[in-house]
C-alpha cells in the first residue's frame, strides 16, 4: 500500500514546488504513473488478501476500487484545465491539492481493515469535496448544493456509527481480519436487519 500511498503523498509537494506554467504537466504525467504502478494490486490480489498490516490491506473487492481511484485523479485533472484557466496560479494549485487530498483519503478508506478508521476516513473525504463543490461549483446554486451535501451524508452516516459502536459491544471488534476469531456473533434476530439498514443508509444517501 505505500507503493501507493507515497506516492500519492509526493502529489502534494510536486505541485506546490512546479513552476507554474510546468504545473499541470507535472502533476498530470505523474497521477498517471501511479494509475500505472496501482494496476500491480490486480496481480498481487489473486482472489486473496495481501495485508500490508493489521490496519491496511486488499483484497479482490478493493482493488478494483483503489485502481479506480487512481485513475480518477489524471482524468478530473484534464478535465479541469480548461476550467480552471481563469483562476490564479494559487488557486489553480489548490484546487489540484484538494484532489490529491482526496486520493490519498479514498485510497486509505477502501483499504482500511477497522471499521471504525473506515468510517473516520470516509467522513473525512467530505471536507476535499465541499471545498470543491462550494468554490469550484459550476452552478450559481453550489453553496447550497454543498450545503445540502454535507448534511445529508452527516445525518446518514449517524445510524453508521450507532451501528458500528453497537457491533463493538457485541463482537469486541471492528477488524476485518479479527472478525472470525470472535466468539460472539451477532444474534440471528429481526434486529440484524435495523442493523443492516443503519450501516447501508450513509451508502445509499
Amino acid at each position: 500500500m505505500l507503493k501507493i500511498i507515497l506516492p500519492s503523498i509526493m502529489l502534494l509537494p510536486l505541485t506546490w514546488l512546479s513552476k507554474n506554467k510546468n504545473m499541470w504537466i507535472n502533476v498530470t504525467s505523474y497521477s498517471f504513473m501511479i494509475s500505472l504502478l496501482s494496476a500491480i494490486l490486480l496481480w498481487q490480489n489473486d482472489m486473496s488478501t495481501l495485508n500490508f498490516s493489521l490496519l491496511f490491506s486488499t483484497d479482490s473487492l478493493s482493488s478494483p476500487l483503489i485502481i479506480l481511484t487512481t485513475w480518477l485523479l489524471p482524468l478530473m485533472l484534464l478535465a479541469s484545465q480548461n476550467h480552471m484557466k481563469k483562476e490564479s496560479e494559487q488557486n489553480k494549485k489548490i484546487y489540484v491539492s484538494m484532489l490529491v487530498t482526496l486520493q490519498i483519503l479514498l485510497i486509505m478508506t477502501f483499504s482500511c481493515n477497522e471499521l471504525i478508521m473506515f468510517y473516520i476516513l470516509f467522513e473525512a473525504t467530505l471536507i476535499p469535496t465541499l471545498i470543491i463543490i462550494t468554490r469550484w461549483g459550476n452552478q450559481t446554486e453550489r453553496l447550497n448544493a454543498g450545503l445540502y451535501f454535507l448534511f445529508y451524508t452527516l445525518i446518514g452516516s449517524i445510524p453508521l456509527l450507532i451501528a458500528l459502536i453497537y457491533i463493538q459491544n457485541i463482537t469486541g471488534t471492528l477488524n476485518f481480519l479479527l472478525f472470525p476469531l470472535t466468539f460472539m456473533p451477532l444474534n440471528q434476530t429481526w434486529s440484524n436487519s435495523i442493523l443492516w439498514l443503519a450501516c447501508m443508509m450513509a451508502f445509499l444517501i
